[in-house]
């Protein structure tokens, strides 16, 4: 195992902690300059962006989580460039092409336990497939939930065992899923590039393909677990310590073990599926295609759908306020899983790690 291919998982871990740190740093700072330029535009008006930016940051006055989102991304970014010339560092001569972190490495130097992403004639239906797979199994669970009374259509003043729903509205299917489309192409294509395709890059290079693909994954469903509690805020968001106190509340959250049993387990397990599709085609058409598919039926169910209140306390355990957490949903992302390892089965008796010769 390189040594230079166990720095670069290092670092990658590294650049995480740091932008977690950095985010927290400058949470309140950015609070305090969204809540000024709100001032600014209530009492003039000003240029079109400026007024928006006001605009915005008026609405999120009592939202400091918001802020804080904002923060760590803007932190991400930062900290992109700094990240990409630390894993250059002691490469020599290579060019980007030639390293263990681009996208497409030449078959020249792949070490025995790296793998290259490669030009895929079947990518598009197998991204097809994947959309159809995920989302498919995604709906249909989603039905039988609602059949079974932990959801209710909004459109219904009950639910299928009588729970009132106090919140009955129409339920626009076009709109929500023309707003869902966009945001399904565009977060799996930019999440399966960096986590697939750039990271599980590293990682195989470091060490054999389980691991890999099991460290990455905890690094997603860690990643997506950075949600501060419901309701939970800081005294003062304008305290020098503010974004350090959020970052507390979230990290909180891996104490919890109804938490970590009925979400982070599911984001794991979503991971484990995503980095099997790409290590099994060598390719990220069907990763992207079932993390769309995901992303797409989510959004969709959760538009017409409210979660049931005032279930028994195991149902929590069972499925949470949406799709994403529970072990009912656990079972699902397995089930889908299962079906990718099938369809994506190597011969008898051959590797793994002979597809990549």
């Amino acid at each position: 195992m390189p040594r230079s291919s166990q720095s670069d998982v290092l670092k990658v871990f590294l650049y995480v902690v740091g932008t977690l740190v950095l985010g927290a740093a400058i949470a309140p700072w950015l609070y305090n300059m969204g809540m000024g330029i709100a001032e600014v535009t209530a009492d003039k008006p000003t240029n079109g962006l400026i007024e928006w930016l006001g605009e915005a940051a008026a609405r999120s006055k009592d939202n400091f989580p918001r802020f804080f989102d904002r923060s760590v991304l803007l932190a991400a970014l930062l900290l992109l460039g700094p990240l990409l010339a630390w894993l250059r560092l002691g490469r020599g001569g290579e060019r980007y092409r030639d390293t263990p972190w681009s996208l497409r490495l030449p078959d020249s130097v792949v070490s025995g336990r790296g793998q290259p992403l490669r030009r895929n004639r079947h990518g598009w239906a197998e991204g097809v497939f994947g959309f159809v797979l995920a989302g498919g199994l995604l709906m249909v669970s989603g039905w039988v939930l609602v059949k079974a009374g932990f959801f209710v259509w909004r459109d219904v003043p009950e639910s299928t065992h009588g729970a009132p729903n106090p919140f009955v509205s129409d339920i626009d299917w076009f709109g929500a899923a023309r707003k869902a489309v966009p945001a399904a192409l565009v977060v799996s294509v930019i999440e399966e590039v960096l986590f697939r395709g750039v990271l599980l890059g590293i990682f195989l290079r470091a060490m054999r393909p389980a691991p890999a693909i099991a460290l990455l994954s905890f690094l997603f469903a860690f990643v997506h677990f950075l949600e501060p509690p419901e309701g939970v805020g800081v005294p003062d968001p304008e305290a020098t310590d503010a974004g350090f106190v959020m970052l507390g509340h979230i990290l909180s959250r891996f104490a919890d073990p109804l938490s970590m049993a009925s979400r982070f387990s599911v984001l794991f397990a979503v991971g484990v599926v995503l980095g099997v599709a790409r290590y099994r085609t060598a390719s990220l058409w069907l990763p992207i295609g079932l993390h769309a598919g995901w992303i797409f039926c989510f959004a969709l169910f959760k538009a017409a759908t409210w979660p049931v209140s005032g279930l028994p306390e195991i149902a929590g355990w069972l499925v949470g306020m949406s799709l994403l957490e529970g072990l009912l949903p656990l079972a699902v992302v397995i089930m889908t899983g299962l079906v990718v390892a099938m369809m994506t089965r190597v011969a008898a008796g051959d590797e793994i790690d002979d597809v990549d010769d």
